[in-house]
């Protein structure tokens, strides 16, 4: 991989996004220095559960954390006899604390309006 400044990973998972996070929060740190990306947004999937440990050791290695989430979005009714079709999986960012705060909110009604169901919104 070669190194190139102007390059932010917007879409990163960590280990916290089971079966679809490769990067270990302990190394991203090291690697964003190694390729000059002076930051990175760790948006793991409907959940906010490494947020601070991430800002933590972004910040302290000189990397610019970005708080987000991927989260699954029921955007379709259910055709008449059909079946629900799969939700959409979009990103969120935080740009300021508010849409931080903003992100905890929809995190937490993933699971408390689940109803049975794999965590989504509406």
């Amino acid at each position: 991989m070669t190194k190139n400044a102007q390059f932010i990973h917007l879409r990163l998972h960590s280990e916290y996004s089971l079966l679809e996070g490769a990067m270990r929060l302990k190394k991203l740190p090291d690697f964003c220095q190694n390729m000059a990306m002076p930051a990175v947004a760790l948006t793991d999937s409907n959940n906010l559960f490494a947020a601070l440990e991430f800002s933590v050791s972004a910040s302290a290695a000189g990397v610019q954390p970005i708080l987000g989430c991927q989260i699954d979005l029921a955007y379709a009714p259910v055709p008449l006899g059909g079946r629900k079709p799969p939700p959409a999986p979009i990103v969120l960012l935080a740009q300021s604390e508010t849409g931080y705060e903003n992100l905890l909110k929809l995190n937490s009604c993933l699971y408390l309006k689940a109803d049975g169901e794999l965590p989504q919104v509406s």
